[in-house]
């Protein structure tokens, strides 16, 4: 006699608690994936000593950067090339000189030497860094170039401050944890 009423449960499957958390659980796994996406890109980490403000920029593998500073002995400007290959991989494909001077390489064993039409020396080395350390003056006006800016290291720092230059997963950047360093 009741079985015509029959009532339908109009609450659909995908409502109540259950669907909450699955939602919760979808959310938290596409945070997650953009997380560890983001964390893995690499940065190029400036980092100065004495607490002194550190920068990063987010980079790719084949980004190139330069350094560029006056040589103490000489007084001319020396500039030296890198192209980023990954994590504390970084080579200096070249530099380029207008004096021969103390510490600038010259030997054939260094590398290819070339001299430009206006007279400038180059020296293609391809020679592999981790990183790049360097003290801060105001006479030699060190200086990065990245991405088309020139980031002032002699403004920025005060002079004699060891200013190391590095890449590195953004992940290691957040947490300061970079390997076979105690910081």
């Amino acid at each position: 006699m009741f079985d015509s009423l029959k009532v339908k449960d109009r609450v659909p499957v995908y409502s109540g608690l259950r669907s909450f958390y699955k939602i919760i659980l979808v959310l938290s796994i596409v945070i997650a994936g953009f997380i560890w996406w983001y964390g893995n890109q690499l940065v190029l980490k400036i980092t100065p000593d004495n607490n002194q403000k550190t920068f990063s920029f987010t980079t790719y593998i084949g980004d190139t950067w330069h350094y560029k500073y006056i040589h103490s002995v000489e007084k001319t400007p020396c500039e030296e090339y890198f192209v980023i290959r990954g994590a504390n991989d970084m080579v200096m494909t070249y530099t380029r000189y207008e004096d021969f001077g103390v510490g600038l390489p010259f030997w054939a064993s260094e590398g290819k030497f070339t001299t430009t039409a206006d007279g400038h020396f180059i020296m293609e080395m391809n020679r592999p860094f981790h990183s790049v350390a360097f003290r801060t003056a105001k006479q030699a006006k060190a200086s990065l170039y990245y991405a088309g800016k020139e980031i002032p290291m002699y403004k920025l720092y005060k002079s004699g401050s060891l200013v190391e230059i590095s890449v590195a997963k953004r992940y290691n950047y957040w947490f300061n944890f970079e390997r076979g360093k105690d910081k």
